[in-house]
């Protein structure tokens, strides 16, 4: 446009977009057609801190396994010598400065039970040339391994290409991670994973399946702390024929808080005017059978992680006999398998450490397992007095014994007679005499029932008394 001879022109700027990867999570929601989040309403963000049935049943195979003795060895299983000093011991008594022992397999197991996978940073101490040590990631010929670091698995990311993993992106959760941000080599990380058919590079958790029955029993315990904390008052309804204005709305919402009390104390008196009815509601059948419903997502969450309802809740229905029975079945179905899972993936530090040693988890030094083994021994001592072989029972029962020079012969208690020779031949009225030449001595056996029948019989012991 001309104006006195000058061209003015006028440039519109449209407001920059603002990117959808910076709105608000209530946009988001919005958009997507959903309903805005109401962060009144309580929310299951993490089930190990919010549901009590998950974080009993993760710490009671925690627990467990942290609690059986780890034991390092030399030589062939079943004839090796245990080692009882040394590298191995001192590292495993401080895996890292913060862990313990006890500390360190129970973290290995909660991060296998809640994520489906443990990631271990190992960190080792070189010497080169006569320098200083330093700390590294990466093993060498001179290095010692210092420590160990488990780090979050939902921090870490795979890196695929050319179908081969070529290393693992760690990203820090804040200035307080132990570890800052930064690209691994598949060298210098550790990982173990529990089996995920449909994920070929990561794990599955146990607690991914149980989701929903966690979900289920906060939403029930939600529930029933609402109900409490509103002293067991579902709330009125108010009706009115009539068209009621915002103010005398606000009003009779105001009157009606104004009535609740805190749990545990009787509610007020309400007075209200221009409404025509008051409605109370009551709690559904549906409603009252949360209780029910909270068993059964107490069952499947610990079906979900393996451990028998009797370990996780205690109940008068919960007998002795019943809770012996549920705990070897606890052991044996489902900590054994963790702790061959956990020797296998441990051999690897071990190595690191000493090359000729191996680890392994002592299950049977538990008291339980202990009774379980003593039981063993009075059924196979029942089958070796009727002449089954010690070998054979050894395997069979799994006792745990070496194979005897002896054990593959079958052997009988001397006192056992046929049943169709316990009465020998009788010569004269007195006690038989013995058969020394070529026949069988006589035994304690034979000569008591002799001596019974003597004693027994009113002839003999008429004649004797003459004599």
């Amino acid at each position: 446009m001309k104006l006195f001879g000058l061209n003015i022109s006028i440039a519109r700027r449209s407001a920059p977009a603002q990117p959808i990867s910076q709105l608000t999570s209530e946009s988001l929601a919005w958009l997507r057609g959903e309903d805005p989040a109401n962060h009144d309403l309580p929310r299951l963000a993490c089930a190990y801190e919010q549901v009590v049935w998950v974080y009993r049943a993760v710490n009671a195979i925690a627990e467990q396994i942290a609690n059986v003795p780890f034991l390092f060895s030399r030589g062939q299983r079943g004839r090796e010598s245990l080692i009882t000093s040394g590298p191995l011991l001192d590292f495993y008594s401080r895996p890292h400065p913060r862990l313990n022992s006890f500390q360190y397999w129970e973290l290995r197991i909660l991060w296998l039970l809640l994520r489906g996978e443990c990631i271990r940073i190992p960190v080792f101490l070189s010497h080169e040339h006569g320098a200083m040590p330093n700390l590294s990631q990466l093993k060498t010929n001179n290095s010692k391994l210092k420590t160990v670091l488990m780090l979050d698995p939902c921090n870490f990311q795979h890196v695929i290409e050319d179908n081969e993993l070529v290393g693992w992106r760690y990203t820090a959760s804040g200035p307080q991670s132990p570890l800052p941000s930064r690209v691994f080599l598949p060298d210098e990380v550790w990982f173990d994973r529990l089996p995920n058919p449909f994920d070929f590079w990561r794990g599955l958790s146990p607690l991914t399946v149980a989701a929903l029955a966690a979900k289920t029993d906060f939403a029930a315990s939600s529930f029933m702390y609402g109900l409490m904390g509103n002293n067991a008052d579902t709330g009125l309804i108010v009706r009115s024929d009539q068209q009621l204005t915002d103010e005398q709305q606000e009003q009779i919402c105001a009157a009606l808080r104004n009535r609740r009390c805190r749990a545990g104390t009787i509610n007020r008196s309400l007075f209200l005017w221009g409404a025509t009815d008051v409605i109370v509601p009551t709690l559904s059948s549906a409603d009252l059978q949360f209780l029910e419903n909270r068993k059964l997502s107490c069952a499947e969450i610990c079906s979900a992680f393996g451990v028998p309802e009797e370990i996780v809740t205690t109940t008068d229905h919960n007998k002795y006999d019943v809770m012996r029975g549920a705990r070897l079945n606890f052991i044996e179905n489902r900590i054994a398998p963790l702790c061959a899972r956990l020797e296998a993936e441990e051999q690897q530090t071990i190595r690191a450490i000493d090359p000729t040693a191996v680890g392994w988890f002592d299950l049977d030094a538990l008291p339980i397992m202990q009774q379980a083994r003593r039981d063993r021994l009075a059924a196979a001592k029942t089958g070796f007095d009727m002449g089954i072989p010690f070998n054979d029972l050894n395997r069979i029962f799994d006792l745990g014994f070496h194979p005897l020079p002896w054990g593959n012969t079958g052997y009988l208690p001397s006192n056992y007679q046929p049943v169709g020779l316990a009465s020998p031949e009788r010569s004269g009225g007195g006690l038989p005499a013995p058969k020394l030449n070529g026949g069988p001595a006589p035994t304690s056996l034979t000569l008591a029932s002799q001596l019974r029948d003597i004693i027994a019989s009113p002839k003999q012991n008429a004649d004797h008394s003459t004599t």
